[in-house]
């Protein structure tokens, strides 16, 4: 047991992929029995990211990521907000390149649920690999990062015959952008889990609730330009910051 903690405590970011794919994708073949499985897989992040923390004797640190709440308001207005302006934008160009208004969708009971679950996934994503990569790299290039290890951990749900490559490279088009963003938030909340579930949550539903039965294509490629294009104004407003300073130094100096 020495031996495998210090292996892990080693390699973190490597142990936490590890863990995280692993167990999520171990899952993956049996939600088509059960979306209890669905929402367990959720949890794979979560998993490495205690599994490591635990390994590294820095379980204190994720747990005050976890518990942080502590955040003036508008970055929970933010985190709330952002994910819906840009889905009205998506559907302000929808109606004038021709579209009809859908009007508002209904929210499912298991889409309130998730809402409260991606803090499985976000335990992981932004309260764990998305500060390790900061130690080593600026804000812009870790959020980059964190959104392919993101996509990628997906990639189970498209490789069933009713999906397909092409909807997870428009996934991908739409999830990596939206990691800058939301990697650009945690490093100014001191890569608050709370602040990033809001946000995660947000993202999930804007789209049903603002666009509702619209392609999800169509949807995905044009709130992921939105995102692209505000990914690129926080790289412009960034640019020239120390790399060596970490999101929580940062969080704490904005």
């Amino acid at each position: 047991m020495h031996a495998l903690r210090n292996a892990i405590a080693r390699r973190p970011i490597a142990s936490y992929l590890l863990i995280a794919f692993a167990s999520t994708w171990a899952i993956a073949p049996l939600i088509s029995v059960s979306i209890g499985f669905g929402l367990l897989a959720l949890f794979g992040p979560a998993l490495g990211a205690l599994v490591v923390s635990w390994a590294e004797g820095t379980t204190g640190v994720l747990r005050a990521r976890i518990t942080d709440r502590r955040h003036p308001l508008r970055w929970y207005s933010v985190a709330f907000g952002l994910p819906f302006a840009v889905a009205a934008i998506g559907l302000l160009i929808l109606v004038a390149s021709g579209g009809t208004a859908p009007g508002l969708g209904a929210v499912s009971a298991i889409e309130l649920v998730i809402f409260v679950l991606v803090v499985g996934e976000e335990i992981g994503w932004r309260g764990f690999l998305q500060p390790r990569l900061r130690e080593r790299m600026a804000v812009v290039p870790a959020g980059l990062a964190t959104g392919v290890a993101w996509t990628l951990w997906h990639l189970p749900i498209y490789l069933a015959p009713s999906a397909g490559l092409a909807a997870f490279a428009t996934f991908a088009w739409w999830v990596i952008p939206l990691a800058v963003v939301m990697g650009f938030v945690a490093d100014r909340t001191r890569s608050s889990i709370v602040i990033a579930t809001v946000m995660h949550g947000a993202a999930n539903l804007a789209t049903p609730i603002l666009l509702p039965g619209v392609d999800r294509a169509w949807t995905l490629i044009v709130t992921g330009a939105i995102y692209m294009a505000l990914a690129a104004i926080i790289a412009v407003r960034v640019a020239g910051r120390p790399r060596s300073v970490t999101g929580a130094a940062v969080a704490l100096g904005s």
